[in-house]
């Protein structure tokens, strides 16, 4: 018997996963990310035939789907990261990964630049970019416990401690409200270039305080930022956290003396200047909450905030059209957020009985908020007062 001249072999089209197809020459099928793929040379066609090599590659098949079912949960935690990185990782490589989801990002609204940087030992040992769908990872494995650093254009948003468990493979997700990033100049959200540079010991009680007061827990925290001011008084960060602990509690003169203290190390810190003059507006000190917001914004114009509490600080001065002037700025930079602000402004414009001003800015608080409980009410002003 003359042997059989050799066939040329087509590439078969990709299939879908658990699909099974005869294509000619080839039997194909694809678990997840492999692709197996049985040639069926002349020789192995003329001892076994076409209908017997239909069984062998069924039951090769099947196989197959028994070691991807045991194998699966190891298969989807590498897919995760081949989605995070676009690169085929190996299974069991050591890894901190994570995505960065951003909520009530507006139509149009350009997205922000955010870095995740790693730390360990109170060294920086990684920073890299998030790709556009949020992404971002390291590959490396932590020798102890770590700290994820997450930046949104130039601001640290947060820190969260890392612990080395039994994977190798740390996920850790991030939820940013870009609203009320936006709005808010709280503690948490430093400026990059105001990030304190601390000693590995300094920073791993700064760290542990932050997961004090991330728990809530305001004593075991307050303790912590003292520890840090003890290890280096010139922390005028730790000195503004444990100042508004001290807010939180209603202990006005340590916060006072906590925020005067970060002021004389950074006197352009923002944050201590904004908390510092919110504590003023609550003593109604006029004076001193004016001279300390107008800083505030200097240090920070684009904060909605400062803005707002600067406009009330000046109506505490019975300033009213200066303090008109930062409320309008704060609802300009955040009109959702600083929706209330219109109720605030009607109320001095009926009170200056400009009733037809009032009435405007009702009409535009409930075009933001149009099933407030005194609707009617404010509806009703509207007809009475509004222009036509």
């Amino acid at each position: 018997m003359s042997r059989p001249k050799p066939q040329a072999y087509p590439t078969p089209d990709l299939v879908r996963a658990s699909n099974f197809q005869l294509k000619g020459s080839f039997y194909v099928f694809l678990m997840r990310d492999s692709i197996v793929e049985f040639r069926l040379h002349s020789l192995g066609e003329v001892f076994l035939g076409d209908r017997y090599m239909k069984y062998v590659c069924s039951f090769l098949f099947l196989t197959f789907i028994i070691l991807g079912t045991l194998a699966a949960p190891t298969w989807a935690q590498t897919d995760e990261l081949r989605v995070a990185t676009g690169l085929p990782i190996k299974i069991g490589e050591p890894a901190v990964f994570g995505q960065v989801s951003i909520r009530r990002l507006g139509e149009g609204e350009r997205r922000p630049v955010i870095f995740v940087t790693l730390m360990e030992g109170g060294s920086q040992v990684d920073r890299t970019q998030v790709d556009r769908n949020g992404w971002y990872m390291f590959r490396r494995a932590l020798r102890g416990n770590g700290t994820l650093i997450l930046e949104i254009d130039d601001h640290e948003y947060g820190r969260l401690p890392l612990a080395v468990g039994g994977n190798p493979q740390i996920r850790q997700d991030f939820q940013l409200d870009w609203q009320e990033f936006k709005r808010q100049a709280s503690p948490g959200v430093v400026s990059v270039k105001d990030t304190y540079s601390r000693n590995a010991d300094a920073t791993k009680a700064f760290d542990a305080a932050l997961g004090h007061l991330k728990n809530k827990n305001l004593d075991k925290a307050a303790a912590g930022f003292r520890d840090v001011i003890a290890k280096d008084p010139k922390d005028y960060v730790a000195w503004t956290e444990l100042g508004t602990i001290y807010f939180k509690q209603n202990n006005l003169n340590d916060a006072e003396a906590c925020y005067f203290k970060a002021i004389e190390q950074k006197n352009d810190y923002f944050v201590a200047l904004l908390n510092l003059g919110k504590l003023y507006v609550s003593r109604k000190q006029a004076d001193n909450a004016v001279m300390v917001l107008s800083n505030a914004v200097k240090s920070n114009a684009g904060s909605a905030d400062a803005q707002q509490f600067l406009g009330e600080a000046y109506l505490l001065a019975k300033k009213g059209s200066l303090a008109v002037n930062h409320l309008n700025e704060a609802i300009r930079l955040a009109p959702d957020e600083m929706a209330e602000v219109h109720l605030r402004l009607a109320a001095l414009y009926d009170a200056a009985k400009m009733k037809d001003k009032a009435a405007a800015e009702y009409k535009l608080f409930l075009a933001k908020r149009p099933t407030h409980a005194e609707k009617d009410r404010f509806e009703k002003y509207i007809t009475e007062n509004g222009k036509n």
